[in-house]
């Protein structure tokens, strides 16, 4: 188990010690070859989770949020920037939003190296929680144009672009 996906785990677990696990939702999307998650992503209704996670700082006013950083060379050579995104939030989002947050993160964060988008593997482009389990996401692809995933035709303003 990669140590984004530990960390994970611990912050899970975290949340459920201290408040149930209505108060924190975290997850990982995009496995790297070295098995590592391209991005972690963390939101809490519980600031002690978010002060946890953060780097500590000198501040007089609570810390509501950070990314963190850091380069993992992969077996090709080529170097990739995984990244741990920690928010505290009033309210969360249901599960399946927060999975299309960290899936449309993952590709963003994708975008900017140079490195194969690992955001579909594991998930085919899917959501597989919420309401709408296996409806597909739309994905960007590197030169700007949507496309769907799984062939399902796009409509309204997305299907202008």
């Amino acid at each position: 188990m990669g140590v984004a996906r530990r960390l994970a785990v611990l912050v899970v677990m975290l949340g459920v010690l201290t408040g149930g696990c209505a108060g924190t939702r975290a997850g990982t999307m995009g496995v790297l070859a070295t098995r590592d998650a391209l991005v972690t992503l963390v939101v809490s209704r519980q600031q002690a989770v978010v002060a946890q996670e953060c780097p500590p700082r000198i501040t007089a006013t609570p810390i509501l949020g950070c990314q963190t950083s850091r380069p993992v060379t992969q077996p090709d050579g080529q170097t990739a920037r995984i990244v741990k995104i920690v928010r505290y939030t009033d309210a969360l989002p249901s599960e399946m939003a927060f999975e299309i947050d960290l899936h449309e993160i993952c590709h963003a964060i994708a975008a900017l190296q140079p490195i194969r988008d690992p955001c579909h593997n594991g998930n085919g482009g899917q959501v597989l929680s919420g309401a709408h389990p296996r409806a597909p996401i739309a994905s960007r692809s590197r030169v700007g144009k949507v496309f769907p995933a799984r062939g399902f035709p796009l409509s309204g303003p997305l299907a202008m672009l």
